[in-house]
């Protein structure tokens, strides 16, 4: 790669030579480098592109399977870095695999490993990420319970007027690539209330097959003459992997 020299920074091709701009610098290589779609596909020295991208595709698949599935708690947001963190997140679940061969590595195996459940607990998918200090969750009953929640501790937005809590399970099924969400009763906190108990217990059917992977959802609600509005701002709610 070369850098450009002269007045006017030049964007093209000129007789096999590229010129474009990168970080903001023109520069220019030669065309070309052999990376065609026939040469990916069939090239032994693109075996390593070939692993890479079939992995890439595997992981991209399971990422939108479960973000679909959280689409009651996550809505049409439209987050770039959001998805660039769950792509992430599954890629590094992905290299866990310790019982494929690169090129096949899988999700669903590295969820089986130790290492692999540990990158996914506690991913926080918004900035507001809910202090879980005196929560658990019981994976036997699918229950996640605060033993003592004082709401007093958090920073309530400044219309807010109570805080809303819910449990959902996702039942992540890799062999199908099918996702199902399962849900808990909403609770609602009132921002000056007192420390208290909250369980919550979402329902799964015995012969739902797949991963269970337990999300806390929480956001702050408005209540204006009974009418309870929530807010879906980044700060206003939030999202967090509290079992699997």
């Amino acid at each position: 790669m070369a850098k450009q020299v002269g007045i006017i920074p030049l964007v093209g091709t000129i007789d096999g030579v590229n010129f474009y701009m990168r970080k903001g610098k023109p520069v220019a290589r030669k065309a070309g480098g052999g990376f065609t779609g026939k040469a990916i596909k069939n090239s032994a020295n693109m075996e390593r592109v070939r692993e890479n991208n079939s992995e890439f595709g595997h992981c991209s698949r399971v990422k939108k399977l479960f973000k679909d599935s959280l689409f009651p708690f996550l809505g049409k947001q439209r987050n770039e870095e959001l998805q660039g963190r769950l792509m992430q997140l599954f890629i590094s679940i992905k290299n866990a695999d310790l019982v494929s061969e690169r090129g096949q590595r899988q999700v669903g195996n590295g969820l089986q490993q130790v290492d692999g459940k540990a990158l996914l607990a506690g991913f926080c998918f918004t900035s507001f990420c809910l202090p879980t200090d005196t929560g658990f969750y019981d994976a036997a009953s699918t229950t996640y319970t605060f033993s003592d929640f004082a709401p007093k501790s958090l920073k309530f937005l400044a219309s807010a007027t109570h805080l809303e809590l819910q449990l959902g399970v996702v039942v992540l099924d890799l062999e199908q690539m099918k996702a199902s969400l399962f849900r808990s009763d909403a609770v609602r906190v009132p921002k000056n209330g007192a420390p208290q108990a909250v369980p919550l217990a979402a329902t799964v059917p015995n012969d739902a097959s797949g991963f269970k992977i337990a999300v806390l959802y929480y956001r702050y609600l408005q209540d204006v003459n009974g009418a309870f509005y929530g807010f879906q701002e980044q700060h206003g709610f939030g999202l967090l992997v509290v079992g699997i």
